[in-house]
């Protein structure tokens, strides 16, 4: 499955805003450093010749479901939420809430 570029950037401002969110919040620092760990793979896969998507769907889902519970990051969830469907990747982060 490749992405268009439309796809892409809509990942990459997902990851803008969770990033900001994750900054941001009164967060433990080690959770912040194993987000924005996850936001740089990401990013990684992104800029790659043939972008690993499942791999990046994954992390997405991993990001989201990190951070579903924090309600100054809603936003961010939903910013996510959208770059998944734009990209026509499942979203599974919010199954088990």
């Amino acid at each position: 499955m490749s992405m268009d570029d439309g796809q892409l950037a809509a990942i990459h401002q997902a990851l803008v805003a969770v990033q900001h969110a994750v900054t941001s919040m009164t967060f433990p620092s080690c959770d912040q450093e194993d987000m924005i760990e996850l936001i740089d793979r990401v990013e990684t896969e992104l800029r790659s010749r043939h972008p690993n998507v499942p791999l990046m769907c994954t992390f997405l889902n991993s990001i989201a479901r990190s951070l579903r519970a924090q309600p100054e990051a809603r936003d961010a969830c939903l910013t996510i939420e959208d770059a998944i469907g734009t990209a026509g990747m499942p979203s599974t982060w919010q199954s088990g809430i």
